[in-house]
């Protein structure tokens, strides 16, 4: 009998570096690698949530979702969801994210892809049979969008690119510059672009960032959810909206891949669109700004480390080239009980840099800041 080898889209396709990090921590460290919000989700949803559970028949949706919930995303979105048939509910971003890269990528295309970007993004792309290409965002400008560098990224072979604002792992905001810009380069090029705007709520200036809808582009598609913004990584809810085409033919694989999102999910996340839950958002983002602060404030006077202040998410880059390789710096953090991301894990550009996430109470942080400055010694 042979030996067990996973089909072809599946090799060399490993478990994120991320994850391997994850993995070794001992018991007892201090994780400031995690890309999930410890505040506990709004009460408004969990209410809502319990009386659904307890008062309501909760069989399947449609495959697309209730038709109330998508009516309040299409309306987040007017450019480009008609109506709520432009939109599908997913078993959160990720599967948004799966869903539209294989519907739109075959054999040979290109993607754009943002360095450093989310780790899922090259990986899908290849799952698909594309090939990812990359638009630096350059560390030497913070991780800034560089029109020049994208728009040499562009090839006839480009079917698809992905952005995503605020970033994973910069924290970085696209302005309305930067998206414009964008929306320039691919007008008339028939490429489509896929906004992954999983942290759009998360944000520290005065202005909910733009989104890419709002520039006329067209073959659009916007990916959303609740996972971060409302605290509920583990309800799996998540949407995509936009170009009718895609979206009628992703609904086909998402019926076959998970039937609908969860029911009680669903329901309960209707009550993310209530005034109380707006509120829960302002605290959260209160909550985060307060702790992005205190931690490239620490980092600065303790370490003499330099972190690129983000404008939205719950991340910052930090720079340890001074201190080795991005590897070989999360490796001594691990020993001394701190969980960070290599900056590698997320493209070239991350090189020389961490990942460092301020997913937890100040107290925490502060105990890891120190636990690091150990580690340097």
């Amino acid at each position: 009998m042979n030996e067990f080898a996973p089909a072809r889209r599946l090799r060399g396709i490993q478990k994120s570096m991320i994850r391997q990090v994850f993995d070794r921590a001992r018991a007892g460290s201090i994780n400031l690698g995690l890309g999930e919000p410890d505040l506990p989700t709004p009460d408004v949803i969990r209410r809502e949530a319990a009386r659904v559970v307890l008062e309501e028949q909760n069989g399947y949706t449609t495959h697309a979702g209730l038709p109330r919930l998508r009516e309040l995303v299409a309306a987040d979105y007017p450019q480009i969801c008609a109506s709520p048939d432009d939109v599908i509910i997913t078993s959160g971003s990720q599967e948004a994210l799966y869903l539209t890269l294989l519907t739109l990528v075959d054999e040979g295309d290109e993607v754009l892809i943002p360095d450093p970007g989310f780790v899922a993004y090259p990986t899908i792309v290849r799952m698909a049979g594309g090939t990812p290409v990359t638009y630096p965002m350059p560390a030497a400008s913070d991780f800034a969008f560089d029109a020049a560098q994208f728009r040499r990224a562009l090839t006839p072979r480009t079917k698809v690119v992905v952005c995503i604002s605020p970033s994973n792992p910069t924290g970085r905001v696209l302005s309305r510059g930067d998206l414009a810009g964008v929306a320039d380069a691919l007008r008339g090029t028939g490429v489509y672009v896929v906004s992954d705007e999983i942290y759009r709520e998360l944000y520290y200036a005065g202005e909910r960032p733009a989104t890419i809808s709002e520039f006329g582009t067209e073959r659009t598609i916007v990916i959303g959810g609740l996972s971060k913004s409302m605290s509920m990584t583990g309800w799996r809810l998540g949407w995509l909206g936009g170009d009718a085409d895609v979206v009628r033919s992703a609904l086909v694989l998402h019926g076959y891949t998970t039937t609908c999102a969860s029911t009680v999910s669903q329901k309960a996340a209707l009550a993310a669109w209530t005034e109380e839950a707006e509120e829960a958002r302002e605290s959260f983002r209160r909550t985060f700004r307060e702790r992005r602060d205190h931690l490239v404030e620490l980092l600065a006077r303790e370490l003499s480390l330099r972190a690129v202040a983000p404008d939205g998410a719950f991340y910052t880059m930090v720079d340890v080239s001074a201190h080795g390789d991005s590897m070989s710096v999360a490796e001594k953090f691990l020993e001394h009980g701190v969980i960070t991301v290599p900056g590698a894990a997320f493209g070239a550009e991350g090189e020389g840099y961490l990942r460092v996430s301020f997913c937890a109470e100040l107290p925490v942080i502060s105990e890891g800041v120190r636990r690091m400055k150990k580690a340097l010694a």
